[in-house]
């Protein structure tokens, strides 16, 4: 996966081209716009795209509708509301290197932290019949915000 915000936007738009093609659907500007929109938050919820995107005339049920297409098309991947999580959180499929991301449970951050161990194990790692592009690894506890509020709270 290209690292520079225009080279994923342009490898992004050219799946998604292919996935539209090869399913015969329509090529709509609002699909268009929501992935640009997408490519640069590469990590979200549903608010925060709304929220980002410029173009009034989409509607609420274009964005879910849209979500689930790039979701089918494997283009963003889900990070549904468990253990915790408050909103649905979405992230663009290997736009960013491979990491660790630590989901708080009670307020649903999500942050990325790079581990060079795990990374280092899991590419020396032989797979039978797989070939891996790139990884994410969730982790679930409570962030530093969260655990001074609980200890403040006792």
């Amino acid at each position: 996966m290209p690292n520079k915000k225009e080279d994923i936007l342009q490898h992004t738009r050219e799946q998604l081209c292919a996935y539209l093609d090869e399913h015969q659907l329509r090529h709509t500007p609002e699909r268009f716009t929501i992935l640009a929109t997408i490519c640069q938050l590469q990590r979200f919820n549903i608010e925060e795209l709304r929220g980002a995107l410029t173009e009034l005339t989409i509607s609420r049920a274009t964005v879910y509708n849209t979500l689930t297409l790039l979701e089918d098309a494997n283009l963003i991947q889900k990070l549904d509301k468990e253990f915790g999580v408050r909103a649905t959180q979405y992230e663009l499929v290997g736009a960013t290197d491979s990491c660790v991301q630590v989901v708080c449970q009670r307020c649903g951050r999500v942050s990325v932290v790079k581990d060079s161990t795990i990374s280092r194990m899991l590419a020396d790692k032989r797979w039978s019949n797989f070939v891996p592009h790139h990884f994410s690894l969730y982790m679930f506890g409570n962030c530093k915000v969260c655990r001074r509020k609980m200890y403040k709270n006792k």
